[in-house]
């Protein structure tokens, strides 16, 4: 990430200080590419084998954690050994080629990274931007940087075009500090691409200023940059610090990524600080395959803090900035509401019950997942223990291959139907 006030120096003499939710973003992120690395490179016979991810704000690369009292590995670094690792989780040993782009608009703030942050990493090797080739006995990875100084969006066609000859699955990581760093039009381009996902974060500040000054100078400007024309009706909108408020700006925001940026699912992570409802700024994970949606619920659900029974609705996933870390210690304390899993399965029947039962010949398990996972909160594993429920209540019956099955583990092609012999749902009390 890089803003107008986080700067590095090219000798990494002068580097930001790391802010609480700034880690956590960190941590989601890399959390979601080990997983999605992970899953895609171990998928079938034989998995994704050409990943290309770009950072297009990277910044350089490192922090000061006040916390720790020692230094923040930036993403640029995280993404590279988030990679590493989910390659040696997936256990394969055919090739594993990925390339990082990463932009930055500063000089300086590459020579940072490349020059300090990889070093102290052990990564300088990547810095001299060839191919390098590691071999050991769980495989050979194959990997290369690219350090770019420019305008994000004076590269995105650029970054389409590799993604292009490289194939395989491409992530963009989008950290603007400003509204107009990433137009819709470059967001279109992006999701045009067959096999890409965007995590893209949003300053909530910009937002207000479109909506409570109208003398604002830059109002023509975001309109036509984020196509806005007919999104964020002044009448919605007062202080954008009621639940009522947060709940339609995020509706809005979605719905504009949906209709003018071709964004097929989207689910939002929101940054909030201590002691407050109105929300710092949203990641946006917008992808087009239902397994990316899955993969990032999963890490989401790890760094979440908000209590899913009231607060799903309003903001998506998020995280509330308190004290959840302790002196001198990097793992978060997050301050979970216990009763978050059990609300997120007695929430699926609100969404699962009524598709199934208006299905009489039932409904493959991926079509059901397809109809309401951008819906809930709820993880692949918490729609597989939902439905066990059912099952075991005698609601549904779980065809696989023309013959039931008492399966644990549901699989895509798994035919979900009620049963003849009763009326579907009547088992709430029986998981609550």
């Amino acid at each position: 990430m890089s803003n107008s006030d986080t700067k590095w120096s090219a000798d990494g003499q002068e580097i930001p200080d790391i802010e609480p939710h700034t880690k956590t973003k960190h941590l989601l992120i890399e959390q979601y590419v080990t997983d999605l690395i992970y899953i895609l490179h171990s998928t079938g016979h034989r998995g994704v084998t050409n990943f290309t991810i770009i950072d297009g704000f990277c910044g350089g690369g490192i922090y000061n954690d006040r916390d720790s009292h020692s230094i923040w590995f930036g993403s640029p670094i995280r993404l590279i050994n988030a990679v590493r690792e989910g390659y040696l989780k997936s256990g394969r040993t055919y090739p594993l080629n990925v390339k990082f782009i990463f932009i930055d608009k500063k000089k300086e703030h590459l020579e940072c990274l490349k020059n300090v942050a990889m070093s102290q990493a052990g990564l300088e090797q990547l810095s001299d931007e060839q191919q390098h080739t590691f071999k050991s006995e769980f495989g050979e990875r194959i990997e290369s940087c690219e350090f770019i100084t420019d305008e994000f969006e004076n590269k995105v066609d650029y970054c389409i075009f590799q993604v292009n000859i490289r194939k395989g699955h491409s992530l963009f990581i989008l950290d603007p500090f400003g509204w107009s760093d990433v137009s819709m039009e470059s967001f279109r381009k992006i999701n045009s691409l067959n096999k890409s996902e965007i995590i893209y974060t949003f300053m909530i500040d910009w937002i207000t200023r479109f909506i409570y000054t109208p003398n604002w100078k830059g109002r023509n400007t975001f309109e036509k940059v984020l196509e806005t024309d007919g999104y964020f009706d002044l009448i919605h909108f007062k202080q954008l610090n009621t639940f009522g408020e947060q709940a339609e700006f995020r509706n809005q925001f979605m719905r504009l990524f949906r209709t003018k940026g071709n964004a097929k699912r989207i689910i939002t992570f929101a940054m909030m600080n201590e002691n407050s409802h109105r929300v710092l700024y949203y990641l946006f994970h917008i992808c087009s395959h239902l397994r990316a949606l899955e993969v990032m619920k999963d890490g989401s659900w790890k760094f979440n803090n908000l209590n899913y029974q009231y607060h799903y609705d309003i903001y998506g996933f998020g995280f509330k900035a308190a004290l959840f870390y302790e002196d001198n210690q990097l793992d978060l304390k997050l301050d979970i509401n216990q009763d978050s899993q059990k609300s997120c399965i007695n929430r699926l029947s609100k969404d699962l019950d009524q598709i199934i039962q208006s299905y009489p010949d039932g409904i493959s398990f991926k079509d059901l997942c397809n109809k309401t996972m951008e819906m809930n909160p709820a993880t692949r594993q918490q729609y597989f223990e939902y439905l066990k429920l059912l099952r075991e209540a005698g609601e549904i019956e779980v065809i696989r291959k023309g013959k039931k099955t008492t399966s644990k583990i549901f699989e895509n092609g798994d035919i979900i139907k009620r049963s003849p012999q009763l009326i579907l749902f009547n088992i709430r009390g029986y998981i609550s």
